[in-house]
């Protein structure tokens, strides 16, 4: 069995990198971590072995130890995490425990310098995870999220061996007198993974004995189509950042796309921007629409604010954000806006008052709302634009309004964003 040909293949380096093998002291990881050890040398590579017990089986302390031996043996660094069991919790146990194994590899990660994470996911994996996401989602993007190379934190994530079979994986320990140690759960039927692989897939693989081989083939496949998809979603416009809750973009820049490939834009701008697949009602976030405009809202920051005092030229919040308002515009910085205003006004800053009315340059007035329904601004966003009053009266509303009066013992001011 090869492995060197996965990292000269995808012209991976391996010269005095630092390589962290997830191993659970299993046949697969334990196969893949003989076969890197065989390249160590070689290519003069710092090989560590990152160990996780679960503390889900009473036996978990018997792969630890063949783990152990077999390093000690072959001088190759371990590097064990364990899960407490007080921190296993009543339901969701499978994606627990998966998060917290991931939670401990980015920490050996970055504690050893490591610039690879191998895991040892093989063809078979590959089947069954394909099956398991067809069942639950019929995402491809989700039923294709098993690669040979891919990243967890910015630091490459590799699976140098989808390639190959249990079957071989296993022969490869045989043969070589590797230690390892089986999962006796994995004899249970209690997980959906399980059962697919005890009952649902042998049949299959009656029907076509080279299942694995087409599961590998529509990997591929999909992984070509949805990378070309990706590029084109990359190429349109992206959302910017609005009053630091949402995300605004016009709607003009989606509008040749259907209604299908518009849902398909932003589930993958929600998968670059906070790596989670969502299904087609996005769920666990929210899109509006409103006046020409998407809005996207990961979640809605909740605060109340009455109007406060401030002071010019001392820093101020609101929301999440830090301002200053201040009389000489600054060459740096994020000007948000500018107004006229009494030049020994009293400053307080909150949310807009509901029914307030705004005075116009003609001496007029008009409703707020009118004024956030010209801007583009949804209901939902109003009490997020940060409204300054100058001795009671509105003189600025983010995004909205700026007072436009022209008067004696009138003076400019400038509102700039910190952070």
């Amino acid at each position: 069995m090869q492995i060197e040909g996965f990292f000269k293949g995808s012209a991976i380096p391996l010269s005095d990198k630092t390589l962290v093998v997830a191993t659970s002291g299993g046949p697969d990881s334990m196969a893949l971590l003989d076969l890197l050890n065989q390249l160590k040398q070689k290519y003069h590579f710092q090989l560590l072995a990152a160990h996780f017990d679960h503390q889900l089986r009473p036996t978990s302390h018997c792969e630890s130890a063949t783990l152990a031996k077999y390093s000690q043996d072959k001088g190759i660094k371990v590097v064990d995490g364990i899960w407490p069991q007080r921190l296993h919790p009543d339901s969701g146990l499978e994606a627990a425990a998966r998060l917290a194994r991931y939670q401990f590899l980015d920490q050996v990660m970055e504690q050893n310098g490591g610039d690879y994470l191998l895991t040892a996911h093989h063809l078979d994996d590959l089947v069954e995870n394909i099956l398991l996401k067809f069942i639950r989602s019929g995402n491809p993007s989700e039923m294709n999220s098993l690669k040979a190379i891919g990243r967890m934190h910015g630091k490459l994530l590799l699976r140098p061996l989808l390639t190959v079979t249990k079957t071989d994986l296993l022969n490869y320990d045989r043969e070589n007198k590797i230690p390892f140690v089986e999962d006796e759960s994995n004899q249970e039927d209690d997980t959906q993974r399980n059962r697919l692989r005890h009952h649902i897939i042998p049949l299959l693989k009656q029907e076509n004995p080279q299942l694995t081989q087409s599961a590998l083939r529509f990997s591929k496949q999909v992984d070509l189509m949805t990378s070309q998809v990706a590029q084109s979603y990359a190429s349109l416009p992206q959302p910017t950042s609005f009053l630091a809750v949402a995300l605004r973009l016009p709607q003009s820049a989606l509008a040749h796309l259907s209604a299908d490939q518009q849902t398909g834009y932003w589930q993958y701008f929600i998968w670059q921007n906070w790596h989670r697949r969502v299904n087609d009602h996005l769920t666990g976030f929210e899109l509006l629409t409103y006046q020409g405009y998407f809005y996207l809202l990961k979640q809605r920051p909740t605060f109340t604010i009455a109007p406060a005092a401030i002071e010019l030229g001392h820093e101020f919040s609101y929301g999440q954000r830090r301002f200053i308002l201040v009389k000489q515009a600054r060459t740096g910085g994020h000007l948000l806006g500018q107004f006229v205003a009494p030049r020994a006004a009293a400053f307080k800053v909150g949310p807009l008052k509901q029914g307030q009315r705004l005075l116009l340059k003609n001496g007029h007035h008009v409703k707020s709302k009118k004024k956030f329904a010209q801007a583009g601004i949804p209901n939902a966003l109003r009490p997020y634009c940060l409204a300054i009053y100058a001795d009671q009266q509105v003189v600025f509303v983010e995004e909205t309004y700026r007072n436009q009066q022209a008067a004696a013992g009138l003076a400019e001011y400038y509102l700039y964003v910190e952070n």
